[in-house]
């Protein structure tokens, strides 16, 4: 032998730190590409959830001063309009229904993708009207 190394270039890479440098390197990176659309979620999820935290903080206390919950129809355009609360209708789409005036009313927070137009939301939940 002449000191040279013998062994095919294939097994050469396969024995070296090379590859084991490559795959720990694909891993992490792997992992940080999931960990960060978990956060991502995480995050939308919290939104959503102040949301509809402020919402209900709205109307308790607008049942604090007027002795009554927001009706269904026009109830949250209320809570704007009197008591400040303020809601990204871009971003979110609020389900408000009063089950009585002197019952805490349902809410619900519907988080609207960024890639979705929002006539076409408005169309599929019925709330848009067409003409014709």
């Amino acid at each position: 032998m002449d000191g040279r190394n013998t062994k095919p270039l294939v097994l050469r890479i396969f024995s070296s730190r090379v590859l084991g440098v490559a795959l720990v390197a694909a891993l992490l990176a792997l992992a940080i590409v999931w960990g960060t659309g978990g956060l991502s979620s995480t995050v939308t999820d919290k939104q959503a959830q102040f949301v509809a935290d402020s919402v209900r903080r709205s109307s308790v206390q607008c049942y604090a001063i007027e002795g009554r919950f927001p009706p269904t129809v026009g109830g949250v355009e209320y809570l704007e309009k009197n008591y400040g609360l303020a809601i990204d209708h871009e971003r979110y789409v609020v389900y408000y229904e009063s089950l009585g005036d002197n019952l805490i009313p349902q809410i619900h927070i519907s988080v609207i993708p960024p890639e979705a137009p929002i006539t076409e939301i408005a169309d599929f939940l019925g709330l848009r009207q067409t003409g014709g």
